[in-house]
């Protein structure tokens, strides 16, 4: 005679404690899936720069005279300038020499602060580009006293479009910096904007209004000539070599 089948038994127990393993193995890997998520944006975004920054591009010789018993520049000229303005490109044009050559004497350090006030659909946002493209080619530029950073500099100056003309795009700017003299990362970090929230926000950051603003050690400085800038600098550095030629116009 056979003997009767016993009822299957169901472990309620162990239902559930492999119900509960799966659940913690699928909480297990979306902690895992968003870590690593967040850890590819963070190593994607890490070249950004943030806006609300001001970050200046710092040009000085190896004997830059300093304050007594510190490293720290004893005169520093800040300069707020945007590519796209007519006034600047004034500026440049008449105390860029004079500048360069307080730069190489050593008298002063001038930290270059590439704003972007002048943005237009028209000229798609060249503001913002070129200022861009400037703190990458100063970023790249391995050079003393930031040579190739002057250098784009100038170029951009002298190649700034009229109003309402076409402007440059960013194969244009990625060539004058080849020009200028520096490729490698620069290419990467003009097409994709690295630092265009920084300098789309710096102005406002560093409390300017209108460009070109000049700031000598952090007060503001109303420029007029040459001859009168090196005075001023000469009354804080006292006299240094190379001061009496500084305000004699580059040869062009």
């Amino acid at each position: 005679m056979a003997k009767p089948k016993r009822p299957v038994k169901y472990n309620l127990k162990a239902a559930d404690r492999k119900g509960n393993l799966a659940i913690q193995i699928g909480l297990t890997a979306v902690v895992v899936v968003f870590a690593v998520a967040l850890v590819l944006y963070i190593v994607m975004s890490s070249d950004k720069k943030q806006a609300g920054e001001v970050q200046a591009v710092r040009v000085a010789s190896s004997n830059v005279v300093t304050d007594e018993g510190s490293s720290d520049p004893k005169a520093v000229i800040s300069l707020y300038e945007d590519f796209q303005c007519p006034h600047c490109r004034s500026f440049e044009q008449a105390m860029g020499p004079t500048l360069n050559k307080l730069i190489d004497s050593g008298a002063v350090a001038v930290d270059y602060n590439m704003v972007a006030i002048l943005d237009t659909p028209m000229n798609d946002n060249y503001s913002t580009r070129a200022a861009n493209a400037a703190y990458c080619v100063a970023e790249e530029d391995t050079s003393p006293n930031k040579d190739a950073f002057r250098r784009f500099h100038g170029a951009l100056f002298a190649q700034q479009p009229d109003e309402g003309a076409p402007a440059p795009d960013n194969a244009a700017l990625i060539e004058t910096a080849r020009q200028a003299g520096v490729a490698g990362a620069v290419a990467d970090c003009i097409t994709k904007g690295n630092y265009n929230d920084m300098v789309a926000g710096l102005a406002a950051a560093a409390g300017i209004n209108s460009t070109p603003s000049v700031r000598i050690n952090g007060d503001d400085y109303q420029y007029s000539t040459p001859e009168e800038l090196v005075g001023k600098v000469r009354e804080i550095v006292g006299d240094v070599p190379g001061l009496d030629t500084a305000a004699t116009p580059a040869a062009s």
